[in-house]
Formats: C-alpha cells, structure tokens, sequence
C-alpha cells in the first residue's frame, strides 16, 4: 500500500467509528421511545377499556396529541411542576385545538412515583379514575381522539413519572 494511503487509514477509521457510534446512539434512542410510547398507549388503553364499560365510544389515539401530550410532561418535568398551561401562564390549549382541528379539548396531568412501566399505566389511570374532576374529564362523551405522553425524572425528591392526557373532539 503507498505511504499516503497508509497514513489516511486512521482518519478513515475514526470517521468510520463515529458513524457507527451515531447510529448505534440513534437506536437506543428509537428503542427508548418505543418504550415510554408502548407505556402511553397502555394508559390510553386502559382510558378506552373504562369508556367502553361506561358504554361510551373509544378514542383513536392521534399523534399530534401525543407530540403534545409528551411535550407538556416534559415541560412539567423540566420546571418540577404541574401545570397545564406553558410557564410563562399563556394557554396552551388554545394553540393546540387550531393544530389538530378540535372545537373542544381537555386535558388530564398527574405524576406518580417511579414504577416498574407496567405499573405506570395501572397507576396513573387509577388516580385519575379516583379524582371527581379527572374522571369527568376522560369519561367526557364528546371525546374522539387522545394523546398520551410521559416523562420521568425528580420531582419532590422522588423519582417520578408525569403523565399528561389531551382528549380533543
């Protein structure tokens, strides 16, 4: 091999090892969401499991709620709060329903204790089912779609999981 060939291997190397590391760090991140997704399907799951004995429709999950139903336990996350309007106090809501075309929105939030995932979903949606004002809320008959996020981190000392439902209709 010539000499110049030679000493181009390393960087050639080097640039092949970062690639392989950013894909490698793409799929772990893809797996991540694949996770706390299959963790906000169940609660919109078992919401759906509870309307239906209630004799009401089910909701089709939507992704543009679940963009901003994760968004929003983000943004709770970040400010180690619940809130259901941004920080800064503006409406959110408001924004969203032009986004998705609803005439009416409304929105569940909580956080719990960190679990294992599968008793994220039991436990949220059992809080939620216990609370008058969040009850009414995910059994509102009006519904059809739901978006569900979550996102977990410290909250109050405790490892946490906030949760936050948008219903649109």
């Amino acid at each position: 091999m010539p000499k110049q060939a030679l000493s181009r291997l390393p960087v050639f190397t080097t640039a092949m090892t970062a690639v392989v590391g950013a894909v490698l760090v793409l799929m772990i991140s893809a797996t991540a969401a694949q996770a706390a997704d299959s963790v906000s399907r169940e609660v919109a799951n078992r919401i759906n499991a509870l309307r239906a004995q209630r004799g009401l429709p089910t909701l089709r999950v939507d992704g543009r709620l679940e963009h901003a139903a994760r968004y929003q336990s983000g943004a709770m996350r970040a400010h180690r709060s619940l809130a259901h309007g941004w920080p800064s106090g503006r409406p959110r809501l408001t924004r969203l329903a032009g986004r998705v075309h609803a005439n009416t929105l409304g929105e569940v939030i909580g956080w719990i204790r960190y679990r294992s995932t599968r008793a994220q979903a039991a436990g949220i949606v059992s809080r939620w089912m216990r609370s008058p004002a969040h009850y009414a809320v995910i059994m509102g008959g009006n519904y059809r779609s739901i978006g569900v996020g979550r996102r977990i981190g410290r909250f109050r000392g405790n490892r946490a999981v906030w949760f936050t439902a948008d219903l649109a209709a």
